[in-house]
C-alpha cells in the first residue's frame, strides 16, 4: 500500500450524524465554559472549533447536512445551557442570557460559519449539492399526492360503482 492510500485509508470519517453530536457536545462544553468563566469568547471558539472539526472529519456524502446545521445546534445548546444555568426568573434569565451571548459571539458565528464552507466547498459540497438538486427533479415526475396513476381522486370518481348504481334514498 502506498503512503498516501494508507493514511485515506486509516483518516477517521464521521458519519452526518456522528458530526452532528460532535458539534453538539462542543458547543456544549464552550458555552458552559463561557458562561463559569469571565471568557465569552469560549463559546465563540468552541463554535468555530466544532464546526470546523465536523466538516473535515464527516464523510463527503454527508457535508451538505453539516454545512447547514451549526447555528440550529448552537442555539439549541445555548438555550440548553441557559436554562440548565438559570437562577431566579428562568424565562428573563434565558432570553437574557441568549440575546447577550448571542450579541458576544456574533463573530465567531459569522467566521465559523464561512470557514465551514470553504472548507466544504474544497471537500465537494458542489457535487452533494448537485446529487439534491438530481434528487429534486427525480421526485418532482410524481403525482402530488404520491398515488399511482390509475388510484387518482379524479379517475375513481369517474368510474361507475355499485353506489352510483344504486337509487337515491326515499325523502321524508
Amino acid at each position: 500500500m502506498s503512503g498516501q492510500t494508507q493514511a485515506q485509508s486509516s483518516r477517521i470519517l464521521l458519519t452526518g450524524r456522528g458530526a452532528v453530536m460532535v458539534m453538539l457536545a462542543v458547543f456544549a462544553v464552550g458555552l458552559l465554559g463561557a458562561s463559569w468563566t469571565p471568557w465569552p469568547v469560549l463559546a465563540g471558539a468552541f463554535f468555530l472549533i466544532g464546526s470546523v472539526a465536523a466538516v473535515v472529519y464527516v464523510r463527503p456524502g454527508d457535508l451538505l447536512m453539516v454545512t447547514i446545521v451549526p447555528p440550529l445546534l448552537f442555539g439549541i445548546a445555548l438555550l440548553a445551557v441557559k436554562a440548565a444555568t438559570a437562577s431566579g426568573n428562568v424565562v428573563l434569565f434565558i432570553a437574557e442570557g441568549v440575546a447577550i451571548t448571542m450579541a458576544e459571539v456574533a463573530p465567531w458565528l459569522f467566521a465559523g460559519m464561512v470557514l465551514t464552507l470553504g472548507i466544504a466547498w474544497a471537500r465537494g459540497l458542489r457535487e452533494c449539492i448537485r446529487d439534491l438538486r438530481q434528487d429534486l427533479r427525480a421526485d418532482g415526475h410524481r403525482p402530488a399526492d404520491h398515488r399511482p396513476a390509475d388510484r387518482r381522486p379524479d379517475a375513481v370518481a369517474s368510474r361507475p360503482g355499485p353506489a352510483a348504481a344504486d337509487p337515491p334514498p326515499p325523502a321524508a
